[in-house]
């Protein structure tokens, strides 16, 4: 593979997206015409979301718990598309920090070697940057291919576990290792655009922010329909979700596959964050959660639109679920432990995160409600009826938001996460909750 590989355009490197027309007046008219059908298509779902939830209002008496849980989900979901708007990436301020790039890697022979080729490819002054590749007692070829690559690039620093420790202690130790004045944290199956690094750096102008999340997208998005989902997935998680927090700072998780901390920062925490404990039991998963967590109670999180890398999602559903059973256990853990400090937050922000803590422990018992207990008990099978149209209008929302920006066919996927949401994933939660103590990798 060639380096100028890593930095294709994601629909280059997954052909998925639709063939735009060669030339650029005909581009530039149909790129208009998909963007009119997205915008109608929003405001479409909006309203009649906006009518359902209606009726929230009107018969709200008769079902006060229920009724105020939907209005303040679609109040939710509403304020964070209105937000996301009035979001702007970080400025360039023409500043170029010394940049430690730090890879934590466990068995990614597959992936690791183009992992640390886009490093050294990307589009910053050489003299500023380092690459340091953290093996954690990889039993594959994973150690042999960080050797291939030092003999590419003899500077390349590796530090190699001799058993598995867990990402924690292998993130803590390229942390010690780096002499930037900012580490970039990236997994070994992500891969840095070449301009990556520089937009990411120019969060840290203001003194005040701790750690920017960049933007991440999947590198295996053609692989089949569970890869293309998580594409319209992250696309709206990141820009929708993560950009309506980072108008406050307040962005609760820098993503593993890209994020970039000021090294000073880190340090400060990096004892307490890599002995953390949780209801008796050392925390073992999470950590970039976690991190996130300890550095948000003391100064601004934000995210960066522009600095993108793509990353290699799960190809399989029992994979898929493992990942997502360990995000939750991580999620709750950390938004309980943050939910002692949010609240000194701008009030919008605060607002919100109680809000996005509640919803997820509630849904399991509403769902049940609405689609088992009042068609058995109550003879109501109009409803579930209602409830699961809304549903399916704000994952078409979700989808248009996509199509709006990206043009292209994984649009349609948003909707198939939204149905995927409701069918497995919910449940979930109630044996995240259950499994607190079990501290299983999960995907290993």
């Amino acid at each position: 593979m060639s380096t100028t590989d890593c930095f294709l355009p994601l629909s280059d490197l997954s052909g998925q997206s639709i063939q735009h027309p060669t030339n650029p007046e005909s581009a530039r008219v149909r790129r208009t015409f998909i963007r009119i059908i997205a915008l109608t298509m929003i405001i479409l779902c909006m309203a009649i979301v906006m009518g359902i939830r209606w009726n929230n209002f009107t018969d709200y008496w008769y079902q006060p718990i229920v009724n105020a849980y939907s209005i303040a989900v679609a109040l939710f979901i509403f304020s964070r598309f209105v937000l996301s708007v009035f979001y702007k990436p970080p400025k360039s301020a023409d500043i170029s920090p010394t940049v430690s790039i730090v890879i934590t890697a466990y068995n990614e022979e597959e992936a690791i070697y183009r992992t640390v080729e886009c490093c050294y490819a990307i589009d910053y002054p050489a003299d500023k940057f380092e690459v340091i590749v953290v093996d954690d007692g990889s039993t594959d070829g994973t150690l042999r291919e960080v050797r291939l690559a030092q003999e590419r690039w003899p500077q390349l620093t590796l530090v190699a576990f001799e058993r598995n420790r867990g990402k924690r202690e292998a993130m803590a130790a390229g942390a010690r290792a780096a002499t930037g004045e900012i580490l970039v944290y990236v997994d070994s199956d992500s891969f840095i655009r070449r301009d990556g690094i520089k937009k990411i750096v120019q969060g840290f102008v203001d003194p005040t922010v701790a750690a920017v999340a960049g933007h991440t997208e999947v590198a295996n998005v053609a692989k089949n329909g569970l890869t293309r989902m998580q594409q319209a997935r992250y696309y709206v998680a990141f820009r929708v979700m993560k950009a309506a927090e980072s108008i406050f700072g307040t962005v609760t998780c820098c993503p593993g596959c890209f994020s970039a901390y000021r090294r000073e920062c880190v340090m400060e925490v990096l004892d307490r964050w890599l002995n953390q404990r949780f209801l008796g039991v050392r925390a073992t998963f999470g950590d970039d959660r976690s991190l996130t967590n300890m550095l948000l109670r003391k100064y601004r999180i934000i995210y960066s639109s522009d600095a993108v890398a793509t990353t290699i999602v799960p190809e399989r559903h029992r994979k898929f679920l493992k990942q997502q059973l360990r995000w939750k256990k991580s999620w709750f853990r950390e938004t309980l432990i943050a939910a002692t400090f949010m609240w000194k937050k701008p009030p919008i922000a605060a607002v919100a995160f109680y809000a996005q803590f509640l919803f997820p422990i509630v849904a399991p018992i509403l769902i049940l409600r609405m689609c088992v207990w009042l068609p058995i008990v109550n003879d109501d099978f109009i409803s579930p009826i209602v409830y699961l149209f809304g549903t399916v209008m704000i994952g078409m929302m979700f989808s248009a938001y996509y199509l709006f920006w990206k043009s292209d066919r994984n649009w349609i996927y948003g909707l198939y996460f939204t149905l995927y949401y409701m069918i497995f994933l919910i449940w979930q939660m109630p044996y995240a909750l259950a499994t607190q103590r079990n501290n299983g990798w999960g995907t290993r």
